[in-house]
């Protein structure tokens, strides 16, 4: 049979045919000194040494290279995992962190809090107003290392964090990634499974929020912080989680 082309051909072609759209795909990570990163560039793979080209990385108030300086956290694989996913779209990565930071340092009104929304300003006046995609936050040793009262109050600050989080993002349904903390200590072990526990639940309390595994990653010889091979690790821990939720 002949096939004639015409206006309404056409048009049931193209509804046949689902149509993918370019995104700013804008991502924040913030955390302790496992975000900051504690991984050697020097031990990174040539290939992690590079920016994706649709990747812009926003820390410290500017755009950088990844990998620039001479440590890094799981910002690098992820960026390569997420670039490589959505490859039509550009990934806007903002990170803040501080380390040995409580998270009720991270509250509403305090100083990393506010510093946080600073920094995703910065980013939006350089690429223009985004929806926020995605938190990425790991943080929780310190609380876990503290006395347990501090301990035993982490997932209600947690979860005052997320809420007014989004709320002052205006973004609601982002997706909020968290890495479970991953520490011995026979001093803390209390306080330790106390903040573990209440991240378990969290994920259970909170839409769209979701734990992602720290367990198995290298660390450095103080038991506390991920090396190069921990961190490129938790990076494409995270990536999988996000791309999984996001396709």
């Amino acid at each position: 049979m002949r096939l004639f082309w015409t206006p309404l051909l056409a048009i049931l072609l193209l509804a046949q045919t689902p149509t993918v759209w370019a995104k700013d795909r804008l991502i924040i990570l913030a955390g302790q000194s496992n975000m900051m990163g504690r991984g050697k560039v020097s031990e990174l793979p040539a290939t992690y040494k590079t920016t994706p080209a649709n990747v812009k990385y926003f820390y410290q108030g500017r755009e950088h290279p990844l990998a620039k300086f001479a440590w890094f956290g799981p910002e690098v694989s992820f960026a390569h995992d997420v670039a490589r996913a959505f490859p039509k779209d550009t990934i806007i990565l903002v990170k803040q962190a501080a380390s040995g930071s409580l998270i009720q340092q991270w509250q509403p009104g305090q100083a990393l809090y506010k510093g946080l929304l600073r920094q995703v300003g910065f980013a939006e006046k350089a690429e223009g107003e985004g929806q926020v995609d995605a938190i990425l936050w790991m943080q929780g040793e310190s609380d876990a290392q503290s006395n347990i009262s501090v301990a035993q109050q982490y997932g209600k600050r947690f979860d005052t964090l997320v809420t007014h989080l989004r709320e002052d993002l205006q973004a609601p349904d982002s997706l909020f990634l968290y890495g479970q903390v991953n520490l011995e200590h026979p001093d803390y072990a209390a306080g330790i499974k106390s903040v573990r526990q209440q991240q378990q639940a969290a994920q259970r309390e909170l839409p769209r929020a979701l734990m992602v595994s720290t367990d198995g990653l290298g660390k450095q010889a103080d038991g506390i912080h991920y090396n190069a091979a921990g961190q490129m690790e938790l990076g494409k821990r995270f990536a999988k989680a996000y791309i999984e939720h996001m396709k």
